[in-house]
């Protein structure tokens, strides 16, 4: 029985669309890279790509972040450091003045000058800014958190943080009543308000009193008040300075180290992907050509079947 020629023309049609596809296929990988084009290919597989692509996605926003709050904690750190080695050079001057005894007047305008300064010198580094944020305002970024001239605090207590790893969050702006060891009696920098003290003494010419005069301290941390001499109180404000400049330091290495963690962890992840999805160029190039051999070869057998008939051969 001959097999009908309509029948015949089908099966080829439909190898054809096989090879062309096969060849589509191989070409379309090849171009792209990829070797999963259609979540169809391999759902198992996609999901997987997918899933690792969401968690380098969160890795690389971690990352951004860990940038963002390292500028924030090494501007607060420079701030925090100058004022604080400000601070260090005026101890020296009030230890001297606090053992001098008397002073004459010159003298004592000249050194009430030189803590006028050093007060502005401190109240400009809280008030420092990054951009147009202030950094030591707390959540309070858009006003000066320290009042000129008196070293009042307004800020906020609540710190803006981001996160910089999986339940791992770092402050970037941060409460200056903390940092700046504020006095929680009369919400002033604690060595601003002892340099007012002295200052005061100095212009009064009554020196006795830089030893017997106190002040009521409460800084953050502590549970109760204390009543201090000025260079008690000045050193307690001091050291709370030094204690959060450490602070700081320590959550620079953190984050340092987080972000190394994280390049790792992502290139892991992307490494992961790409075995999932990337094409094996040497394997596709040769399915490439075996799918375009293939496709040319039912070509020819195409175009010597197209004319056969019986009919040429009857005689």
């Amino acid at each position: 029985m001959r097999v009908p020629d309509s029948l015949y023309y089908d099966l080829l049609l439909k190898y054809d669309r096989v090879r062309s596809r096969q060849l589509k296929r191989k070409t379309e990988e090849l171009s792209s890279g990829k070797s999963l084009l259609y979540p169809s290919d391999n759902p198992v597989d996609t999901t997987r790509v997918l899933r690792f692509k969401r968690f380098i996605g969160e890795i690389e926003q971690f990352n951004r972040n860990i940038d963002l709050a390292r500028t924030n904690l090494e501007n607060a750190e420079t701030a925090l450091n100058s004022a604080v080695q400000v601070l260090q050079e005026a101890r020296v001057k009030i230890i001297e003045i606090m053992n001098t005894g008397t002073l004459n007047g010159e003298d004592a305008k000249v050194l009430a000058n030189y803590f006028e300064k050093v007060k502005e010198f401190v109240i400009q580094q809280g008030n420092m800014k990054l951009g147009d944020s202030y950094i030591f305002g707390g959540v309070k970024t858009q006003e000066s958190p320290f009042e000129p001239g008196t070293g009042e605090y307004k800020g906020e207590t609540k710190e803006t943080t981001v996160q910089v790893g999986k339940g791992v969050e770092v402050e970037t702006n941060f409460s200056g009543l903390k940092y700046f060891g504020v006095n929680e009696e009369s919400n002033k920098i604690t060595v601003v308000e002892v340099l007012d003290e002295i200052i005061n003494i100095l212009n009064s010419g009554d020196l006795d009193k830089l030893h017997s005069e106190t002040i009521k301290v409460k800084l953050d941390g502590w549970t109760d008040s204390k009543e201090l001499k000025l260079l008690d109180a000045f050193d307690a404000g001091l050291s709370s300075m030094m204690e959060y400049r450490s602070v700081l330091g320590t959550k620079q290495e953190i984050i340092n180290s987080l972000k190394v963690q994280n390049e790792s962890i992502s290139l892991h992840f992307r490494d992961l992907t790409s075995r999932l999805q990337d094409t094996d160029y040497a394997s596709a190039i040769a399915e490439y050509e075996k799918a375009k051999t293939a496709y040319e070869a039912l070509l020819a057998a195409i175009q010597q079947t197209k004319d056969l008939s019986l009919l040429k051969y009857y005689k």
